[in-house]
């Protein structure tokens, strides 16, 4: 129990409910509208809601893993979306925390989609589809308000619970092995947790750590095995290379082969199930 009370303490002013336990998981499935959610798949998915129709939203924020695509003027690393409605900061440079305003962001921005709304709003009323399926979910039909809100439900439906690692949390104490329990006290004892905290272990803060010269939001670990490439410029694609990376950014001392498996070992316990919208 001690890995426990030690995440708590450490988490403890992250906790939004304040009805929260010591035996609730860490991440637990969010409720949300089904058929909105899948409207916003579709529209997440679709390539003629951008300017030259050849991007989606899914194009550079894919599933599991995260690929080294040119993120506008820089080389940034789109992030998966996994889990990312749980985020508090929502874009690179930490200036965003409002979902909505990054949605709109990256369906405008001229380094994305480069569309507005009202080519948005064209190109969804000419699809009979759409119509039918704005026209039974919202009030007011096809608006670029409400194609936002469906994209919005999408991402509440992304989120990957039941790891072992929220396991362990909600109290299985048989869901970690001792090594990756080694590597859970590991990562607190050495202050990983002083930046990849809260629900998504990450998302939370900004950082110099990660990328020369420029303060950058800290991403999740959740899944962080499942991808395929690391930091934010995509430059390393072996997370063991990437956790000996940031061993010598935080510059630790007497840092040991068997302290490296250990954390490599903990970080796949992050890896939780696939939401089954992505399924479907």
């Amino acid at each position: 129990m001690k890995y426990i009370l030690a995440l708590l303490l450490s988490f403890s002013f992250l906790f939004a409910d304040a009805k929260s336990t010591l035996f609730s998981p860490l991440l637990k499935p969010l409720d949300y509208d089904k058929q909105k959610a899948l409207l916003g798949k579709e529209l997440f998915n679709d390539k003629r809601i951008s300017a030259d129709k050849k991007i989606s939203c899914r194009s550079c924020h894919s599933t599991y893993e995260t690929f080294n695509k040119k993120h506008g003027k820089s080389d940034l690393n789109p992030p998966s979306i996994l889990n990312s409605y749980l985020n508090y900061i929502h874009s690179f440079d930490g200036k965003i925390t409002n979902l909505k305003e990054k949605i709109n962001l990256c369906l405008t921005s001229g380094a994305e989609l480069k569309s507005d709304p009202e080519f948005i709003v064209k190109q969804i009323k000419r699809n009979p589809r759409y119509a039918f399926k704005f026209k039974r979910l919202y009030k007011d039909g096809i608006t670029y308000e409400n194609a936002i809100d469906a994209i919005i439900e999408f991402l509440k439906a992304t989120v990957t619970p039941n790891s072992k690692f929220d396991k362990f949390i909600a109290g299985d104490e048989n869901a970690l092995s001792q090594d990756e329990k080694d590597g859970f006290d590991l990562f607190m004892r050495i202050g990983c947790v002083n930046c990849h905290n809260g629900v998504n272990l990450g998302g939370n803060i900004v950082s110099l750590l990660g990328y020369e010269g420029m303060a950058l939001k800290v991403p999740s670990l959740r899944n962080v095995s499942l991808r395929s490439v690391y930091l934010h410029n995509g430059t390393l694609n072996d997370l063991l290379q990437t956790i000996e990376f940031m061993n010598e950014r935080m510059n630790l001392k007497n840092f040991t082969q068997k302290d490296y498996e250990l954390l490599y070992k903990f970080l796949l316990a992050l890896t939780g199930e696939f939401p089954e919208i992505l399924h479907e």
